[in-house]
Formats: structure tokens, sequence, C-alpha cells
């Protein structure tokens, strides 16, 4: 008989009442690091909020990167302290962690290594993020989580979280390697933790349309879709104008909203929203929308080196 975890399910309303629409709560993870997760998780979150939807992003990266590049201060208490309590008091509130920032909710903050470590041996300590979020759920639409190059604790919470995971695969040979692990990890947590975990699909990034071997990578990452069944989504161009809206404090949407970045960031978010609505209406996975070839077009190239 399987143990049973202390921290209460995420699930129906009690008899009597309501249920409230739930937050759709989407992971973004890869085992390998500098592939594009914290700038996918800002940049999409950003595009959503201007679709009207309520975004919390969630930093669960030990460096903090997400925190850093929309300048946040601090909170004290802080995601840390939130997981800390939960785990040992089966009691926290993951509010008073959150940051208003740019027109997005945030949850991070100091300590994080801390958790990575402490609380990786505890029985059950893996729900503890799942806890925190169930509360506010029904406070937002869209829950983002960043996730860190491995497939560490706080990686794990992560999944057992989430609804989806978003993929970023970086338009390099070498980022391919690392996509078996990630895919690994998302079969161990669903057939662990989380059985209605899937696979959103994969989103190419820091694509360079002027060279063949981006394009070569681009038609693997396809393939490799395909093989998992899964969607592969209009690639991410390569632009210095993501890096410069890090450094500015703003997500690309805001900084350069008419650069080739935050328009594919605007079109991920049509399609990330496609999906959800293909979801809830069917009750099922939506169907592969792989790409074909699109990226040899002469737009798409244009976009690349804008």
């Amino acid at each position: 008989m399987a143990p049973v975890s202390p921290f209460p399910s995420r699930g129906a309303s009690p008899v009597g009442f309501t249920e409230l629409p739930m937050a759709r709560t989407i992971a973004i993870a890869n085992l390998k690091g500098g592939v594009g997760k914290t700038t996918t998780t800002i940049s999409l979150g950003a595009a959503l909020v201007e679709r009207g939807y309520r975004v919390l992003l969630v930093d669960l990266d030990i460096q903090q990167d997400l925190c850093a590049s929309l300048e946040v201060s601090t909170p004290r208490p802080g995601l840390a302290d939130v997981l800390f309590s939960i785990v040992l008091f089966k009691n926290a509130e993951l509010s008073e962690a959150f940051v208003e920032v740019r027109g997005l909710t945030v949850a991070g903050g100091y300590g994080l290594q801390q958790v990575e470590t402490q609380l990786n041996p505890l029985k059950d300590s893996e729900s503890a993020l799942k806890f925190a979020l169930a509360p506010h759920l029904d406070q937002f639409d869209i829950v983002l989580l960043d996730c860190g190059p491995s497939i560490g604790y706080l990686t794990r919470g992560a999944l057992t979280a989430a609804d989806d995971v978003l993929i970023p695969i970086q338009t390099e040979f070498l980022a391919l390697n690392d996509l078996p692990g990630i895919m690994s990890a998302v079969a161990s947590i669903k057939a662990r933790l989380n059985p209605r975990l899937k696979v959103t699909g994969f989103v190419p990034t820091m694509y360079d349309g002027r060279t063949r071997h981006g394009l070569e990578i681009l038609e693997e990452i396809a393939a490799q879709a395909k093989r998992h069944g899964v969607p592969a989504f209009n690639p991410i161009p390569k632009t210095i104008r993501l890096a410069e809206a890090s450094a500015s404090g703003r997500p690309i949407t805001q900084y350069a909203p008419e650069s080739s970045a935050a328009l594919a960031y605007h079109r991920l978010a049509i399609e990330i929203e496609r999906c959800g609505e293909l979801k809830n209406s069917t009750g099922s996975v939506a169907s592969p929308a792989v790409f074909s070839r699109p990226v040899a077009s002469v737009s798409m190239q244009r976009m690349a080196q804008a």
C-alpha cells in the first residue's frame, strides 16, 4: 500500500461549494543550463499578462536569475522559508513571498541552496511546493515555475506541482544530448508522484536562421517532438535584445516590443493558450503541432536577423 502524503492534494471542492477555476501550472525545465529557461519564463509570462492573464512566476533556481533579471527585491520571508515551514510544520503562507513587478507576481528569495540540500532527504518533501501553491491557484490563471539545470529537490518539486512541462531546447548540437534526461525525469515523476503531468512541448531557443547548423538542429528538434508525440513550437530567435532586456530589468515584450524575440514570445503565448483550450475542451492532450520547415521562409529569416 502506497504511503499517504501529509500534504493535502489538489482536488474537487467540498460538497455544496462551487469549484473555482484553477491556475494552469507549467514547469519550464531542462537539465542543461543556458538554454533560455529563465528568459522563457519571464518573456512568456509577460506576453500572457498582455493577453489579460494573471500570472505568477516562481524562481526555483538556486542562482535566482529570474529575480535578478526583473530586479526583484529579496522578500523576507522568502520562498525558502515557506518550503521549510511546510515540510517541518505543515503550515506556511506563500503570499508572504510575493513581489509585484512589471505586471507580474514573483515568488523567490534567498536560501534556496539550503532548501536543495536539507529538504532533499526528508520523506514526502517533494510535495511542499504543490502544497504552497494550492491556496493560490484560484488567484492566478497561469503559474510558471522556473527550474534550475538539474533534477534536484527543487526541480522534482516543480514537476510534482505542475500540470505541464515546457522544455526550452537551444538550437545547438550538444543541447539535444540532454533531452533524454529531462524526458526521463518527467516520466519518473509522472509514475511516482504526479500522474497528470504531461509535456506541453519543446521550444527551440537561440535560433540563428542564417546558419545551416541552426536549421538542421531545428529539424532534429521537430523529429524528436514527433517521436515523443508532443508539439514543437516555433523557434525563439537569437538576438542581443534578450540580454539587453535582462540587463534593463524588463521583459523583452516591454523592453523591445517590436523585436523579433518579443514577437516570437507573443506567438508562443498564443500557442500555449491554444494548447490549454484544446485540453480543456476535449479532455485530452492537444494533437502535436510540429512545425514543417517554416523556418526556411523569408519572413522567419528576417525575424531571426532582427
